[in-house]
Parts: structure tokens; sequence; C-alpha cells
């Protein structure tokens, strides 16, 4: 591989990626969090954690001193009626602050009680809590915990709603500080991605797509990086009639597919990449196999068309798969948002097992400042072969003024082995 990898030499010291989390959450939970509270028409957010069970969404809450709930905590937030945003904990761990002003004394009773009396000196209209249907991410609340609130707050218990969209929209969005670093994420994960299929780690007749997996998890631990799932690798090969062979040993003439990910600065990312292992020969893939390659590149560039704010994920799958169709695309698409979490809340475009409209998730619609990963595949007849191939692609994308930026060098062709 002869391009330098930059990125992998510019991976931070902990200390240093703890103090860029903190100014992120201080900056978070000064414009963005007010913003969203008011959108959602929320006079109270209340946010339970507990130890050994935490809700999710907590790990985004919480500044870097903080790994755990410790039995206890409970984070409330309050919308003034000057629409300022007052932020309070009820534990005594001090390294809460200056992100969250303590407000329990253990003198005048348990922290169940301090909510209480914090709840009816503000006398909120509607208290927001983390339980949803259709959300995972939204859906922290414990069912005990649930029924401890309605005890506690008896009086109240008539304005609890579903945080569920605040939630959505929390996970989803990045401030302007996290999208201008996100590239240089994605793309430190693409340049593992572009090592892992080399000759520096495939060695054709003897390397297997297991030793590619094992190869990439090593990797990325050695770096102090973590994955956002459980990587695949795996091959399209001529005669073959299954689209995707894995645990098999890597040939001349095969499609190597990667489909893998890293956390890093608590933002995940999600990317598909391609290499074509050379015969004896050869000095570039099949040209039917570039053919079907530039299909693909095609169908993205149909998709960042289609892909822009304020409209749905349905309705972007429609278009998109639409403007295939007159193209003759044979094309499935199942784009998902990517953020804190590699399968982020937000606005879906379709899904692999459900090519149409998706309820309720594919009704949401994209925002700016959202991260995706743009994901597809195509199915071209390759002569070379004598049949079908299907081409998997996944690239990470941001809605950016109006239109779709590309968030890491976009894979034009075949890596080469």
């Amino acid at each position: 591989m002869t391009r330098k990898n930059e990125s992998l030499s510019l991976i931070l010291p902990l200390k240093k990626r703890e103090e860029i989390h903190n100014r992120w959450l201080f900056h978070r939970l000064n414009t963005l969090l007010p913003a969203l509270m008011k959108k959602h028409e929320l006079d109270m957010w209340v946010v339970i954690g507990r130890e050994y069970h935490e809700d999710p969404v907590l790990k985004t809450l919480y500044p870097s001193a903080i790994d755990s709930s410790r039995r206890l905590t409970i984070l409330v937030f309050w919308l003034d009626e000057g629409e300022q945003l007052k932020r309070w904990v009820i534990q005594p761990n001090p390294s809460f602050e200056p992100f969250y002003e303590r407000i329990w004394n253990r003198a005048e009773g348990d922290q169940w009680e301090c909510l209480k009396n914090t709840v009816e000196k503000c006398g909120p209209e509607r208290i927001g809590l983390n339980y949803s249907h259709t959300f995972a991410a939204s859906d922290g609340l414990s069912h005990s915990y649930f029924e401890q609130l309605q005890m506690v707050l008896e009086d109240y218990s008539d304005r609890f709603v579903s945080a569920q969209h605040l939630i959505v929209d929390w996970l989803s969005n990045r401030s302007d500080k996290e999208m201008k670093a996100y590239p240089a994420i994605a793309e430190l994960a693409r340049e593992i991605t572009e090592e892992a299929l080399s000759s520096r780690v495939i060695h054709p007749g003897i390397t297997t797509t297991e030793d590619v997996v094992d190869w990439i998890r090593q990797r990325v631990l050695d770096l102090g990086l973590e994955t956002s799932f459980y990587p695949t690798v795996d091959l399209q090969r001529k005669g073959s009639e299954m689209d995707r062979l894995e645990g098999e040993i890597i040939r001349p003439g095969d499609v190597v597919h990667l489909d893998f990910g890293i956390r890093y600065l608590g933002l995940a990312t999600d990317t598909q990449q391609l290499a074509y292992v050379l015969k004896p020969g050869e000095t570039e893939a099949p040209e039917g196999l570039q053919s079907a390659f530039f299909t693909a590149l095609r169908l993205e560039d149909i998709l960042s068309f289609h892909m822009k704010e304020g409209k749905t994920g349905n309705e972007v799958f429609r278009a998109a798969m639409a403007s295939a169709k007159k193209e003759q695309i044979d094309a499935m698409i199942y784009c998902h948002p990517v953020g804190s979490h590699c399968h982020e809340a937000g606005a879906l475009i379709g899904l692999y097992d459900q090519q149409g409209d998706v309820p309720i998730r594919g009704d949401l619609p994209l925002t700016a400042n959202t991260c995706y990963a743009m994901e597809f595949n195509i199915r071209q007849f390759v002569p070379e072969w004598g049949q079908e191939v299907p081409i998997y692609l996944e690239e990470p994308v941001a809605l950016l003024d109006g239109k779709v930026e590309y968030m890491a060098k976009r894979q034009m062709g075949f890596y080469l082995i």
C-alpha cells in the first residue's frame, strides 16, 4: 500500500480524548438540548440511571469522569419560563460539576424526595420520560422505576409523556464541534479498511476471511480503539451460488467484501468496501466487475441527490428506487443514521429485509447535521463470470448545508490485491 495513513498517527491519548468528550458535552448541553426541549414542548426531562442496568442515553449525558450511575442517579432538565435550561443532578458525586448542579441534601430526605420537591417547585406541564414502543434508545426507563415515579410524583403522573423524539434528535443531531471532527474519524476507519484489504494482510491461497476479521479486531485494539460492531468479511466468487461466502480461503479472482466500523471519541462509523484479488497476469479487475462497481457509484449519486433535509426516510427511499429503476439498476437500499451508536436513532431509508416504506422510523424527516451510513447493494450481470454479481457498498456521509457530503475518501474502484 503506497498511500500514507496519516489519520492512524493522530490517534489521541486517553486524557486528551476525555477533554474533547467533556468539551463536546458541555457545548451540546448548552446549545442543542435547550432547542430540542423547546422543539418537542417538554418543560422537564427526567433521566434515571441505575447501576448495572443503565439507560442507554446516559452515556451521552455523562462527563468522562462518570462511568456509571452508582446505585442511583437522577438527572433533571428544566426549561424555565424564560426558556433557560437548568441542569440538575440528584447524586453526590462532585465530578458531575460543572455540567450539572448537585441539588441533593441527604439531611432533607432521600433522592426520590429530592426529585419530588424539585418537581413541585417547578410545576412542569409536560414531563418527558424515557419510554418508547418504537425506539430502543428511548426506552431506557425500567418498569420498576416507572412505577416508582408514579408513586413519588402521584400528583404529576398525568403529565408524563414519552421523551422518545427528543432522544432521537439528541442522539442523531451532531453539534458543529462534533461535525468538524467526524470526517477524520470516518477517514481513520477507511484507512484501517484499506490496510485490511491489501497484500499486507491478505495472502491469496493462504489467508481466510476469518483471518482478516481477526486481524482487524486486533489492529483496532492495538490502536486503542474499539469496533462499533463485529466485523464481517466475505467473498463473491465466480461460479458460487451464494452471494456472500464466509469462512473460505481467499483465492485469486475473488471479490473480498468487508463490513466494518470503529468507535472513537464517542462517535461510531459503519463502512463497506471491496477489493479484487488479481489473477496471474491481471493488472485490474475484469471489465464486467468494474462496470458493476461504476453502477454502484451511480446509485450513490442518486441517493446523494434525493437525501434532502425535511424529506422523510420513506420519501427518499421511494424517490431513489424510482430513479434507479428508471436507469435499470437492480438495487436494494437500506441507509441508517450513525452517531453515538452504529445504527443510530433517526430516519431510516429502507431496511435490508423490508424494501418499502418503514412504519414510524421511515416517516421521520432527515435533519441537518445528521450523519448517515449510505448502505445499499446492486446486482449486475458480469460476462466474465457468466452470472449476476452483487456489489455491496456503504459510505459515511453527512447532511450539511442542504446537501450530502462524503465524510471519508470515497471508494471509486476496487482495491487490488
